[in-house]
């Protein structure tokens, strides 16, 4: 069993008319979205691209020293080696970036970031950035939980629309953590003459949606060409409503580490699949669907109300804000209503993830 990395040594030989573009390729572009490359990819989508060589050159002249390079606090800094790798391989040098863009909005509380690469065999996949380091990103992942849409998820629509009427070929769409719940939604949600181009979507690990949406007419005609990858013990995979149909690949992390994508293994062109998740992430998925439904909307928004003006206090953006010392003590002295609406929450989750846990060990227990 191999990695990203030993995929590109396979593989990297061959283009995209000699061996089709699959599942493993479909990551790699969606982990290359998290990279800032405002200046370097046009943002447009009517402009010529350049080519991810190119691209790569630029970036690492404008980032000579890769241990300066930000990533964040949780997107993993091994996707600037995956940069560095993909240019030099045949399959990839050439394929064309265009539109890139990064919309951070803390109004609309919106964060939405997506690439357009162009393999060369004709068609066009869109890969949409799963959550980065903003706190306006978590804060608009928990809205997700009350709202029945986020702006993202317009964004995504719009972001698509726009593409498609750039380019005339068939489009796949791919997407890591919140990026593949925007890739499925994106690919529901859009004009009927662009669903006859899309010919697969790709969630890698994608969170799932509000009530409904999985039964929704449209969500089921979209259904044979959604693909759901989620790591054995998934946790992002598993939040929401999310389809039953997904396909579980094996990692190399353990718990919520393996939402790191680049710990996912490969075998050949595809990802070494298992049967099923682990009993641990079907206890978590049980209990977190139950916590869910045991608030109304208005509980849910109170909660990651409370929840993110303790994160964001004292004027913290992002993630790598909050690890200052200082903005912990200070986050102490907020409202003691908003740390009791935090407290009791967690409190419920804790308590019914103790009695699904007591359940398990009961039932294994059964003779």
């Amino acid at each position: 069993m191999g990695t990203l990395f030993d995929y590109l040594k396979w593989r990297g030989d061959l283009t995209f008319c000699e061996a089709p573009l699959n599942e493993v390729d479909s990551l790699i572009f969606s982990l290359l979205s998290y990279l800032d490359l405002k200046d370097i990819v046009p943002a447009s989508h009517e402009d010529s691209g350049i080519p991810i060589r190119s691209a790569a050159n630029t970036f690492f002249a404008k980032n000579p020293d890769p241990k300066k390079i930000s990533m964040g606090l949780i997107v993993p800094k091994e996707i600037v080696t995956l940069f560095r790798t993909v240019k030099a391989t045949r399959r990839f040098r050439s394929v064309e970036m265009r539109a890139h863009v990064n919309e951070i909005d803390q109004k609309k509380e919106m964060q939405f970031s997506a690439t357009t690469f162009l393999p060369g065999d004709g068609t066009m996949l869109i890969a949409y950035r799963g959550t980065d380091d903003t706190l306006v990103g978590w804060k608009e992942n928990f809205n997700m939980s009350f709202l029945e849409v986020v702006p993202a998820q317009l964004a995504a629509v719009d972001y698509l629309s726009a593409a498609a009427a750039a380019f005339d070929g068939d489009i796949l769409l791919s997407g890591h953590s919140k990026g593949g719940n925007l890739a499925v939604y994106a690919a529901v949600n859009c004009a009927p003459e662009i669903k006859k181009r899309l010919t697969r979507v790709w969630s890698n690990d994608g969170p799932g949606f509000g009530a409904g949406m999985i039964d929704r007419p449209e969500y089921l005609e979209m259904r044979p060409i959604i693909k759901s990858l989620v790591p054995q013990s998934s946790v992002v995979g598993m939040l929401l409503e999310h389809d039953e149909n997904y396909t579980v690949v094996k990692s190399r992390q353990a718990g919520l580490f393996q939402h790191d994508a680049l710990s996912w293994n490969v075998m050949g062109g595809s990802f070494v699949h298992l049967a099923n998740v682990t009993g641990e992430c079907k206890r978590l998925d049980k209990t977190l669907n139950e916590w869910i439904h045991t608030m109304n909307p208005e509980q849910r928004e109170q909660f990651v109300e409370a929840v993110y003006a303790i994160l964001s206090s004292d004027n913290a953006l992002t993630l790598t804000d909050l690890m200052s010392v200082s903005r912990l003590k200070k986050n102490r002295q907020l409202d003691p209503h908003v740390y009791e609406t935090v407290k009791k929450t967690i409190g419920s989750l804790l308590e019914m993830n103790t009695k699904n846990l007591l359940d398990g060990l009961f039932q294994k227990k059964k003779p």
